[in-house]
């Protein structure tokens, strides 16, 4: 999951209840994601702690064990997994369960370590990942070199062919026809692989991420990006945050794929006799759950400090440090706000809680070296001695319940990504703020088709329009900003990653049967893609 600092705490009420629509058996479900829902460590004497994490998959899947008793399919990321999975297979233990009553069954993927790194550092972090939020420097960047060749062969194609064989013997663990859920853009050719094996499987991937149009994909060589395309259309349906990034797929299909027919009034695909839905399913947060969080007694020992960092006006953002945030960028329209709005000096603070991500990813190191620079730079030129202010305040770490109890505060919230596949802290903002704050909102960011009614929309590389933005919001009379703030709690609340994920299991329960379109409108195929003919359509050598 995917675009947010921290995650939400688990869930289990409201449980789905999603049987089939032909009889009344609840099918068996098999979820694979590169994390899993549990991150074993071993103890001193040879047993294992289990912590269950908190995504939202985790919460929405929560949900439903009580009935479905999920198989969770997941890398050993940890020296712990990978001892707990070596003594699973010495025990000859098929699934590790977790719970008792068991809330999840888990199988792991033990690729090397080398491998491992391949499929996750090299390919999925930073080159897909740099791909699909348009992060390249073009001209300089990606170099695709023999290493990230053998990465791609050796890494990415092979961790996938692993995931399916887990799949594949889950199948055969279970009773009956399961429903696989892959999850993102670490397993884009898996589907392919259990599908040759398994025909009738019925499989559907959710991308967390944005999906770029066409001309970008160009920056993979043709074998890659085909085989991605292809090895997701090995789905019976794929879902994306927004009708949009559906859309570019099927741009993108259309321009990659031999033989592909796109049916864009109906949002599907037709390719080797099989019919490939593509689906909008914008996730959400689990409501209840983050506002039991945010005033938990955890929460509220925050609230002894956390006022230090407040002003008469507070402007707040919670990202992990990482380029797709935009996080220099909003510190440079607020160094632009200050210059150009002399009286806010000494008014306003600017709260930055940031959380360092994927550090042995250099792309990401050199980023945090850029956002610890600007803030340096910032509070250099305005800082007054005499009274102690200082306008930025950078609160590095991960701790999720103070970036709620944070999130209770601010007057304005700045989520200014370049491109975001939805960023729920727009969401979780907007649930628990309780000063009627306005939300500043990227028209890259996912959530702006949900949310941007009652936000202010700014262009991600705009300066000077968010420098503008700030300025109306601080300044938005307050029955504008209390019309507003209650517009965003309302689509909140009437949303829930739980209905998100019944959303799904629902479709799968229903694949084949007409449904609308991604939108009701009509939709031109853009004159620039052409697909690709005679030779060069065939390729797979990527030169």
């Amino acid at each position: 999951m995917t675009d947010r600092v921290p995650t939400a705490p688990d869930s289990s009420d409201g449980a789905i209840s999603a049987a089939s629509p032909n009889n009344d058996a609840v099918q068996p479900l098999i979820i694979a994601s590169n994390r899993g829902p549990v991150t074993f460590t071993r103890r001193a004497k040879g047993t294992f702690d289990a912590r269950k994490g908190s995504g939202g998959v985790v919460t929405a899947v929560s949900a439903i064990a009580r009935e479905r008793q999920p198989i969770w399919i997941a890398a050993a990321m940890t020296e712990g997994d990978r001892q707990r999975a070596q003594q699973a297979a010495a025990n000859d233990e098929q699934l590790i369960e977790f719970g008792d009553p068991p809330e999840f069954r888990l199988r792991f993927v033990v690729p090397s370590p080398d491998c491992y790194h391949q499929y996750y550092n090299v390919i999925s972090n930073p080159l897909l990942w740099f791909l699909q939020h348009y992060l390249w420097d073009t001209p300089r960047t990606p170099d695709i070199t023999h290493e990230i060749w053998d990465a791609w062969r050796s890494g990415y194609v092979s961790v996938n062919r692993m995931f399916a064989d887990e799949i594949l013997a889950a199948i055969d663990a279970v009773d009956g026809d399961p429903l696989i859920m892959l999850q993102d853009y670490h397993l884009y050719l898996c589907a392919g692989f259990v599908r040759e094996k398994t025909p009738h499987a019925r499989l559907q991937l959710f991308v967390h991420i944005p999906w770029p149009d066409p001309d970008y994909w160009r920056l993979l060589p043709l074998e890659m990006r085909r085989g991605i395309c292809e090895g997701m259309l090995g789905n019976d349906i794929v879902g994306f945050q927004t009708p949009d990034h559906g859309r570019s797929f099927m741009y993108t299909c259309h321009a990659y794929v031999p033989d592909a027919e796109i049916d864009y009034a109906a949002s599907s695909i037709l390719w080797n006799g099989r019919r490939i839905e593509v689906r909008a399913y914008p996730i959400s947060i689990d409501a209840a759950a983050v506002r039991r969080m945010a005033y938990s007694k955890e929460a509220r020992s925050h609230d002894r400090y956390l006022p230090n960092h407040w002003n008469e006006f507070t402007v707040l953002r919670v990202d992990r440090a990482e380029p797709s945030k935009n996080i220099v960028r909003g510190f440079q329209a607020f160094d632009r706000f200050l210059e150009a709005h002399a009286d806010f000096q000494g008014r306003v603070n600017f709260v930055a809680i940031t959380v360092p991500s994927r550090m042995d990813v250099v792309e990401y190191q050199d980023y945090l070296d850029d956002v610890s620079a600007v803030v340096g730079r910032i509070n250099a030129k305005y800082a007054n001695v005499e009274t102690g202010w200082q306008p930025i305040h950078l609160i590095m770490g991960e701790n999720y319940p103070r970036a709620l109890a944070a999130m209770k505060w601010y007057d304005v919230l700045l989520v200014n990504s370049i491109i975001d596949g939805m960023n729920l802290v727009a969401k979780e903002g907007a649930l628990l703020n309780e000063r009627n704050g306005v939300l500043i909102l990227s028209e890259g960011a996912g959530a702006v088709s949900q949310l941007g009614e009652h936000s202010l929309i700014i262009g991600p590389t705009d300066v000077e329009g968010t420098a503008d933005a700030i300025y109306d919001a601080l300044t938005m009379p307050l029955e504008d900003r209390r019309r507003r703030a209650e517009g965003l709690r309302r689509a909140v609340e009437s949303d829930d990653v739980t209905t998100w994920f019944e959303n799904q299991v629902a479709d799968m329960l229903t694949y084949g049967q007409e449904r609308p379109p991604l939108e009701e409108e009509e939709v031109v195929l853009p004159p620039n893609i052409v697909p690709l003919t005679g030779t060069e359509r065939v390729s797979t050598t990527g030169a």
